[in-house]
């Protein structure tokens, strides 16, 4: 057999993944066996393993059925993260288990599942199931819109939120809006507001088994049981007096708690105090004509010199020009105060050229309640204050052209309504309606907020420098207790008696 031998020997080599056993100096003088592994099994059934891929594409399965693409640069994955790229598609048939999926472009799926601390399920048809017991929590930041029905608890008792506010309405399926509410039990009277009519009232001495108080009981409107002692409480020097030994007794105007000395142990001293606590007709106020009503009281006599003060009151009115006066020391121009005097401008009068302009505020005559409080600083009438339930209100002028000679005296205890005590005299008088007028001394205009109290009447009987204090609660008769303890009555010229 003829021989030849390569000029130069054959080397046959593999590479990364390419193994070649025996193929090295291939010279043609003798037999060589070469064998070429891939180092694993690449059956249809083994198991194959490759560190990187890195195709321009692969296709899995028929294109025409289920398959999965993988285009150049369309899905990418490190660090256990699978990301979808924008313009590119992923399509999976069957389970697909990923710890974390990050899509850049558009989401479409018939139906997504999620459970963990919640679940949600969200329908081909738009509905979304949120979870599927009691134990899922899910928590709306923000503002949610519902249409349609809902069941609370998996109840059909309550399906909607009603603002029906007809009186056609009654549905048992409903919840009530604020303003059905409102319209519905807001303006019952006397019905709603009876239930918690409550107010404190001192009785005078009548004789050893009676005392009388100036105070009528609360009526008790149709289907509330009639008002009777049990609606009270009595205190005898701050002890609670025992109902079985008590009887009530409404004599005109007057209330009188009746005892039973034997039966309560004792009886009553000229000297006690009773207090009673319970269900009366609310408080009143006084009403003003603007022709002859005023109240007249001891406060600060005849040639008083004045001294600063603040005043406190209660007070609407609708009159919309100079309106003489809300009080005053017996002149217009002695410690008097008055809405409207010019240009829509509250005024405080002192004294020829010594008096404060404060800017016009709506609050004088737009017909409604609002809480007034007025420091007159008689001889530094720069620093006078004006405060409007609870906020102060701007200085507009103010005139010291002459000197504090130009102070005048008062002529006159104070008057309410009016700027002197003339009842006669229709140019002198205030036209609305006023409660709740107090006087101190100094300035305590640092508690306008305090005694505006968001509206509601606040009881300065126990406040430090209270010089006087006209409730005008009293509902009748002439005389308006002075509750400062001073003693200052007031007696009623004209004025009408209004419950709130």
């Amino acid at each position: 057999m003829a021989l030849f031998k390569y000029r130069h020997p054959l080397i046959v080599s593999g590479s990364t993944g390419f193994n070649v056993d025996g193929g090295d100096n291939i010279d043609g003088l003798s037999r060589d066996e070469l064998t070429f592994t891939i180092g694993q099994d690449v059956a249809t059934t083994s198991d194959v393993v490759f560190n990187q891929v890195t195709p321009n594409s692969i296709i899995i399965g028929s294109i025409d059925s289920t398959h999965i693409v993988l285009a150049d640069k369309s899905v990418s994955a490190s660090n256990g993260a699978l990301t979808q790229t924008a313009g590119e598609y992923l399509n999976i048939s069957g389970d697909l288990t990923v710890p974390n999926v990050t899509l850049t472009g558009n989401l479409v799926v018939d139906k997504i599942e999620v459970s963990l601390t919640g679940s949600n399920t969200l329908y081909e048809s738009g509905s979304t199931e949120f979870g599927d017991d009691s134990n899922d929590v899910h928590y709306i930041t923000g503002s949610m819109l519902m249409s349609g029905s809902y069941a609370l608890n998996n109840s059909t008792a309550m399906v909607e939120i009603s603002n029906d506010t007809t009186e056609d309405g009654g549905s048992q399926t409903a919840l009530a809006t604020e303003n059905v509410a409102y319209n519905a039990f807001g303006n019952q009277t006397p019905g709603f507001l009876y239930s918690r009519k409550k107010y404190a009232h001192k009785g005078s001495f009548v004789s050893s088994t009676t005392s009388s108080f100036t105070a009528v009981t609360a009526s008790a409107p149709s289907d509330f049981v009639d008002t009777s002692k049990h609606d009270f409480m009595f205190f005898n020097q701050g002890m609670l007096m025992e109902h079985d030994a008590i009887d009530i007794e409404q004599s005109s105007s007057k209330f009188l708690m009746k005892i039973n000395a034997s039966s309560l142990g004792y009886g009553l001293d000229s000297t006690d105090e009773v207090v009673v606590w319970g269900k009366f007709n609310s408080p009143g106020y006084l009403d003003f004509d603007g022709l002859t009503n005023e109240v007249t009281t001891d406060f600060s006599g005849s040639s008083a010199t004045p001294l600063n003060k603040t005043y406190s009151w209660w007070m609407k009115s609708t009159q919309t020009n100079k309106n003489y006066s809300v009080f005053g020391h017996g002149s217009n121009k002695r410690g008097t105060f008055t809405p409207n005097f010019s240009s829509g401008r509250a005024l405080m009068w002192n004294g020829n050229n010594w008096y404060t302009y404060w800017q016009d505020t709506s609050a004088q005559d737009d017909g409604e309640w609002h809480h007034w409080m007025v420091y007159n600083d008689v001889e530094t009438i720069v620093d006078s204050k004006l405060y409007v339930d609870g906020i102060k209100i701007g200085v507009s002028s103010f005139t010291t052209s002459g000197t504090v000679s130009n102070l005048n005296t008062y002529l006159q205890p104070l008057t309410i309504g009016a700027y002197k005590n003339n009842s006669t005299n229709t140019s002198h008088h205030f036209e609305g309606s006023i409660r709740e007028f107090a006087v101190f001394s100094g300035d305590k205009t640092s508690n306008a907020a305090k005694y505006y109290n968001k509206g509601a009447p606040y009881n300065v009987t126990n406040e430090s420098d209270l010089q006087g204090y006209w409730k005008m609660y009293e509902g009748s008769g002439t005389t308006v207790e002075d509750l400062s303890g001073e003693g200052n009555h007031g007696t009623i010229d004209g004025a009408s008696w209004y419950n709130m």
